[in-house]
């Protein structure tokens, strides 16, 4: 990964999974650029190729406490095709735009005890 800022602690880690990603054999060349950012900074990138390499750093970063964004522009996501938030500034996911959840819809009524009784 390329450094653009100073990194914070634990980017370690996160440097030792993106290069063990990098490793790993790919079919075909995607070309994802990977960002990290810490307090709304962007400050550091990398390119992966392959679902293997990505899905392995995914995985590594997410278990690390990362959060993940996925959709956003292009000014949200610095450029992006995955961006990683530092734990310590993530939000919740409920709070998280990049997650799209609908609210729940009740498609039979409940049972109640009167509905349940015999004729």
């Amino acid at each position: 990964m390329d450094l653009l800022h100073e990194a914070p602690g634990g980017f370690d880690g996160i440097a030792n999974a993106f290069a063990m990603a990098r490793l790993l054999p790919t079919s075909h060349r995607m070309d994802v650029k990977i960002g990290l950012m810490h307090q709304g900074v962007l400050f550091a990138v990398g390119r992966l190729d392959g679902y293997r390499q990505v899905n392995f750093f995914a995985d590594h970063v997410r278990a690390q406490g990362w959060h993940e964004h996925l959709l956003g522009g292009d000014a949200d996501m610095h450029g992006c095709d995955m961006l990683f938030a530092h734990p310590a500034d993530a939000a919740a996911p409920e709070e998280d735009p990049s997650f799209i959840r609908r609210a729940p819809v009740e498609l039979w009524p409940a049972a109640t005890e009167s509905s349940h009784a015999d004729p």
